[in-house]
């Protein structure tokens, strides 16, 4: 998680420091690449053979950085949906739903969440939403299938 918020967080700082001495502002755009970045880093690392995880506790991190309250939100949603289900998978699947329904809410700025978002952070937003339930394609199938382990249980095959 750490990873992730590091990243666009040093973004942000840059650009910051950037335009404090007079430079071009790039700060709509550079954290959201850098959280990008971040999260496909993760996901198909170059030490693993380009496998890596799914994503979800980098992404985390990276929307901590740029929209915490939003970041904050969508992990309450996984932690009732994880103790409810038993399934993680459920959980980051709904906390990426919530992530996505969320920034559409700030986007068109509905009471909540009260961060405004600019249009490069809801299609960074939805984006990532939808990259991660792809992610999760294997673990959609194995709840279909009730084969799906969740945490306390003892394995399935």
């Amino acid at each position: 998680m750490l990873k992730g918020f590091f990243g666009p967080w040093i973004a942000i700082k840059l650009c910051e420091a950037q335009v404090a001495a007079g430079g071009a502002d790039y700060s709509h755009w550079v954290p959201l690449v850098a959280g990008l970045l971040v999260i496909l880093g993760h996901s198909f690392t170059c030490f693993a053979g380009f496998r890596g995880g799914k994503g979800v506790l980098a992404a985390l991190g990276v929307f901590l950085a740029l929209c915490p309250i939003t970041a904050l939100a969508s992990f309450g949603v996984w932690i009732i949906l994880t103790v409810a289900t038993k399934y993680v998978s459920v959980g980051s699947i709904g906390a990426c739903i919530a992530l996505a329904a969320f920034s559409t809410m700030g986007y068109f700025q509905l009471p909540f969440p009260p961060e405004k978002f600019n249009e490069g952070l809801w299609i960074t937003c939805l984006l990532v939403a939808i990259f991660v339930i792809v992610k999760h394609k294997s673990n959609i199938k194995r709840l279909i299938n009730g084969t799906e382990n969740g945490f306390g249980s003892k394995r399935k095959k």
